[in-house]
């Protein structure tokens, strides 16, 4: 009988910037990295960092870092990562107190993220992003692009398709998706992380090339 360990049920995820490998300690930690990763200001992580010590009324206390980020402007990011719940309170005053004994000009902070930050809709964007990053084509990109700012600037990724027969769906949604990676649009939607984006979902200029 095959018995489930802690390390069999890690989960891998891989930093193609730069060739590296990181083992999470939950599906929740490697989903942020799939969000940092998708940055364009992560210039790398980091699984498990520390412990990072702290004082607590005199008694010396430590704590282990989920995923730190290092950004490409120099400050480096240390993120607790818990389901929200007590445990999350409890952590959220750890990194409180953590971040009280930062120099007082550090660029670095600890951050408690919870699922509530890490939501089912910002991770499928997230990852549509990095494959997308492997497989676009500017040309079609440049074509959706140009057929969203023919329909006002704001419609539905499926009549994207419609006005563009000879591109398959999926070469339409990859340069969505492309367009969503460089800033050009936004899911049109009152709660956009909340809400996954899909064939029927709004899409909106920002930025016009």
């Amino acid at each position: 009988m095959h018995v489930k360990t802690t390390a069999s049920s890690r989960v891998g995820k891989v930093d193609r910037k730069n060739n590296t490998f990181h083992r999470m300690e939950s599906g929740l930690e490697a989903d942020l990295v799939t969000i940092l990763l998708a940055r364009h200001d992560t210039e790398w992580i980091k699984a498990q960092d520390g412990p990072h010590r702290y004082t607590v009324e005199g008694k010396a206390k430590e704590h282990i870092i989920d995923v730190g980020s290092m950004a490409t402007f120099g400050s480096y990011t240390l993120f607790a990562v818990k389901p929200e719940g007590d445990s999350a309170e409890e952590t959220r005053a750890e990194m409180k107190l953590l971040n009280n004994q930062l120099p007082k000009d550090s660029p670095d902070r600890f951050v408690l993220v919870t699922d509530q930050d890490i939501t089912k809709a910002r991770v499928n964007l997230a990852r549509n992003i990095l494959h997308t990053r492997d497989v676009l084509n500017d040309s079609d990109t440049a074509r959706v692009l140009a057929a969203l700012l023919e329909l006002g600037g704001c419609a539905r990724i499926w009549q994207l398709a419609e006005a563009l027969p000879d591109l398959y769906l999926s070469a339409v949604s990859t340069a969505v998706w492309d367009l969503f990676d460089k800033g050009i649009i936004v899911h049109a939607h009152p709660e956009p992380e909340a809400v996954l984006v899909s064939r029927a979902s709004w899409i909106r200029v920002i930025v016009k090339e």
